[in-house]
């Protein structure tokens, strides 16, 4: 209570201005990732008790800015405590520091995101969500549309869907969009969606020598090895996956499945002509890998580079 000696305010007055003081704090970090307000509050109040410690000192005013002194005194220590606290406790996020009670009081962040929803940021920013949202409502270019409508079909549970978005992909006219298309088709791990890869990167290099790795398990074998040295494909159906080209010689046929990729043809080994076939299957390292056989009974690692 407030004697009348005293002049000054009373205990309960000094405890209101306490709670409402720490109350407004409080406030004031939730709202901590909109600005400052702590530190600027404790400024502010910083310099009003040194106004009304001024103006205190003059009789006709002593009542009225002597309370104010005492509040001001009673703002200063709520404000500058939460904000020393923020210094030292709040971690910064995407450097922004965050509030001191939300990282003592996580069940405070629900909070203070009601708080923050359709605030406007202190420094004329858009509250974080209608950042998102701009973000998101954003144009795509042509280049991005045709990958984000891959990559939703390619996390579809239906097996047709995914296969449909890879063949919808594949009409890409940009090169470089188109690599990256064949890269997600390959990379997806359905055996039906990386068959279109393999079948376009089979397609991509019709016409050119392509270089094939032989590894003969003992020294019978190696001439069988030593024929098979490079492939061509002629022509490739993508539809079916059937292909035509030259493995030792002109007359090799194969075709791309789920399972792989076979080859038969006939080579010349040693003095005479034999029978071949290949089975091969795709690596996650872009190369097809697999056994060749021919009618002699001989078995030759190979390995055959898709880039």
């Amino acid at each position: 209570m407030r004697t009348p000696q005293s002049g000054g305010p009373g205990l309960s007055t000094l405890m209101a201005f306490a709670i409402c003081a720490f109350l407004a704090a409080l406030a004031a970090d939730l709202m901590q990732p909109l600005g400052p307000f702590a530190l600027v509050l404790t400024l502010f109040f910083l310099v009003a008790a040194v106004l009304s410690f001024v103006l205190s000192l003059f009789p006709p005013t002593r009542g009225l800015f002597g309370t104010l002194l005492m509040f001001s005194i009673v703002a200063v220590v709520a404000f500058g405590s939460v904000f020393g606290l923020q210094r030292f406790v709040a971690p910064r996020a995407d450097g922004v520091r965050n509030g001191v009670s939300t990282t003592l009081l996580p069940p405070l962040r629900g909070l203070q995101q009601m708080l923050l929803t359709e605030a406007p940021r202190w420094d004329g920013r858009p509250p974080p969500e209608a950042e998102i949202a701009e973000v998101v409502a954003a144009p795509l270019s042509p280049a991005e549309e045709t990958l984000q409508k891959l990559s939703t079909a390619l996390t579809s549970p239906d097996p047709a869907e995914r296969l449909r978005g890879g063949i919808a992909a594949l009409d890409e006219r940009d090169p470089a969009v188109l690599a990256a298309v064949v890269d997600k088709l390959y990379r997806s791990g359905d055996p039906a969606v990386r068959q279109l890869a393999v079948k376009r990167m089979l397609q991509q290099r019709r016409g050119t020598r392509m270089p094939l790795i032989a590894a003969a398990p003992n020294a019978e074998s190696q001439p069988f090895a030593n024929a098979l040295q490079t492939m061509t494909i002629r022509s490739l159906n993508e539809t079916s996956g059937a292909f035509d080209g030259a493995l030792c010689a002109p007359g090799m046929s194969g075709a791309v499945n789920r399972n792989g990729v076979t080859i038969s043809a006939r080579c010349r080994i040693g003095d005479g002509e034999r029978n071949i076939v290949a089975t091969l299957q795709p690596t996650d390292d872009y190369v097809l890998v697999g056994d060749a056989r021919n009618d002699l009974g001989q078995t030759v690692r190979i390995e055959l580079p898709l880039m």
